[in-house]
């Protein structure tokens, strides 16, 4: 067996905690997520730390907030000259394995080849950029441009089957590999195939509290025009379909033994609104859209079975680093996760979150402000009120929002310069 762990890190887009069975939905059916829940450590309050696609991977592979690396909106291009965790795994002896939509190439956000300059450090690299519309003729490309290879089927288990095969060929190397998985699903539009559709064929809309039944998706560029109750069933399909997907390549580690000495970490970049508060889509400061799943399962089981205290995006890079035994060089802003899953008393830290607005969460409370100003337009206590149903602003102490304020402050001040 090799030294050092394998890190499988898996992560779809645009899934929020909010709609997974094991963080509580009861609508939404994933057996093979929720058995490996069971097998991991959950961490119940998991946050990015901007709900935007682009920004989230440039934040995840550099271990620093948006306005650091520069990547704050959709097609912007990571920087060449930053130093990313692939290239710090590369220097630790892993091999470095990329599968999945990239989205940090820069313009056109299309269906296209990303050049080698781009991938981020990547030694293996089969990707695209962004976006398929259509989920049934989708391509993808390794290192020949003009020579894409269609994803067989609809994408997600096109795109499975990829990873299968990689891992098959995985079982005889001689170094420990990182691989990344990135699906699409269940980011919008979104067409399962029929057979996980039609498993929601009842009312989905009897919860959470804050939905909106008359709540509307229009998208004209993606022929989508209709209401909350049908978006949530073609949405809770796509997220079935990647269930099964992802119970693939459970099986597949088991089948191969890469199981026995690979550490597995499921995510996502950011949310979904799905109806909620009547909104649809991420950018937003309210839970279905910056709360996400993590659930990190080791090859010899952790010390506890959740982690409650929230943290972020950018404690992923450090933990997979720390996974590693490899050295983050000071660059990173996070800290690493590995006390949590043994059980240790950690700190509580702050957790911010930057878009069109800014956030801090302290414990239970969340304070949202104006982007770069420290106008309040709401503050909820999440204990009390997870929906965000009620604006506590005028009743939270005034000493806990000069505190919180303060936080803001510091970390802008760092951040932002």
């Amino acid at each position: 067996m090799l030294d050092k762990p394998n890190i499988l890190f898996v992560f779809p887009d645009q899934l929020g905690a909010r709609w997974m069975s094991c963080y509580g939905n009861r609508h939404v059916s994933t057996p093979a997520l929720n058995r490996f829940a069971s097998q991991s450590v959950q961490f119940d309050r998991a946050y990015t730390n901007t709900p935007l696609c682009t920004p989230y991977r440039g934040c995840l592979f550099t271990g620093q907030y948006p306005s650091q690396t520069g990547v704050t909106e959709n097609g912007m291009r990571l920087p060449r000259n930053q130093q990313t965790l692939a290239d710090l795994l590369n220097k630790a002896g892993y091999e470095t394995h990329y599968v999945g939509k990239w989205h940090l190439s820069g313009d056109p956000q299309t269906n296209r080849w990303v050049p080698p300059e781009e991938r981020g450090g990547f030694q293996y690299f089969t990707g695209w950029e962004s976006h398929h519309v259509d989920h049934s003729a989708g391509l993808i490309w390794r290192d020949d441009p003009d020579h894409p290879i269609e994803l067989g089927g609809h994408e997600t288990d096109g795109l499975t089957d990829i990873v299968c095969n990689e891992l098959d060929a995985l079982t005889t190397a001689n170094s420990p590999f990182f691989m990344v998985v990135a699906y699409q699903a269940p980011h919008p539009p979104c067409t399962p195939p029929a057979s996980e559709y039609e498993q929601y064929d009842g009312s989905v809309l009897d919860e959470p509290p804050n939905t909106q039944p008359e709540a509307w998706f229009r998208n004209t560029a993606w022929g989508a025009d209709y209401g909350v109750e049908e978006f949530r069933k073609r949405y809770f399909g796509e997220i079935s379909q990647l269930d099964a997907a992802f119970g693939r390549i459970l099986d597949k580690l088991q089948k191969t033994g890469l199981d026995e000495n690979t550490i597995v970490i499921f995510t996502s970049d950011h949310g979904e609104m799905c109806g909620s508060h009547g909104l649809f889509g991420k950018g937003v400061m309210y839970e279905e859209a910056v709360r996400v799943p993590l659930l990190i399962r080791m090859p010899t089981p952790g010390s506890v079975d959740r982690v409650e205290r929230p943290v972020s995006t950018v404690d992923l890079f450090s933990t997979i680093l720390d996974f590693a035994g490899a050295d983050g060089e000071g660059t990173e802003e996070g800290r690493s996760l590995i006390p949590d899953i043994k059980g240790a008393e950690v700190p509580a830290s702050d957790v911010f979150i930057e878009q069109k607005e800014d956030c801090v969460i302290r414990g239970d409370i969340k304070l949202v402000t104006e982007r770069d100003r420290n106008d309040i337009l709401r503050c909820c206590d999440l204990a009390q009120d997870p929906f965000e149903l009620t604006d506590i602003g005028r009743q939270v102490e005034q000493e806990t929002k000069e505190e919180l304020l303060r936080s803001l402050n510091q970390w802008r001040a760092r951040t932002r310069n």
